[in-house]
């Protein structure tokens, strides 16, 4: 647990840490700032893209549009229908969300993008992998939304950490739960002065 999510502040705490070039895999969020470090601190690892974080990218994106369409009603039972795995969908439900879907082109254009990336993290094989991914990116260059375009550039960017999954098939979905934790823990005690407390305090709420 480090006080800051800076380089400089990475680099103090880890430092000294042995073994450093035995790690394989580091599973993350799609931060440069830890990108870089793992490149510089642990120079066998390959890094994965946490495909949770990825699929959240589209879902930014579909509540975004879906916001111009339906105002911010979190009510509004579309708003889950779009975001969740269409996988875990019943008939009746699947058939609500693709009626509306029809009806605004422009979401369900952006919803086939998020079905289609998470068709891919399901997919068996790199190389499948890589084609479905290039086939994506070709799919989203043309479109003519603005932020499709950008996520695009993302996608690009990060695309060797994205497939790098299916060497490993990892997710920092522990971490993620440490990270639930401690903010629990924090909001019991209405905030820390001290981080040296604070992190004792989630070090034994985590044992």
């Amino acid at each position: 647990m480090v006080d800051g999510r800076d380089f400089s502040s990475l680099k103090s705490a880890l430092d000294s840490t042995p073994g450093r070039e035995r790690v394989k895999f580091v599973s993350m969020d799609m931060s440069e700032t830890y990108r870089s470090f793992v490149r510089s601190h642990f120079p066998n690892a390959k890094i994965v893209s946490d495909h949770f974080h990825v699929i959240r990218l589209f879902n930014k994106l579909i509540n975004y549009y879906r916001k111009k369409l339906t105002g911010d009603d979190r009510k509004n039972p579309i708003r889950k229908l779009l975001v969740r795995n269409s996988r875990t969908l019943k008939p009746y439900e699947r058939s609500a969300l693709m009626q509306w879907l029809n009806e605004n082109q422009d979401m369900k254009e952006i919803y086939s993008y998020k079905e289609a990336m998470s068709r891919i993290f399901r997919m068996k094989g790199l190389k499948r992998a890589r084609l479905a991914l290039i086939s994506l990116c070709d799919r989203m260059g043309r479109s003519k939304l603005k932020l499709v375009s950008t996520l695009r550039k993302t996608l690009l960017r990060w695309q060797t950490e994205i497939l790098n999954f299916h060497l490993a098939r990892i997710s920092n979905a522990r971490t993620e739960g440490f990270n639930r934790k401690a903010k629990l823990t924090q909001r019991r005690a209405y905030g820390y002065k001290s981080f040296k407390n604070y992190r004792l305090k989630l070090l034994n709420d985590c044992w």
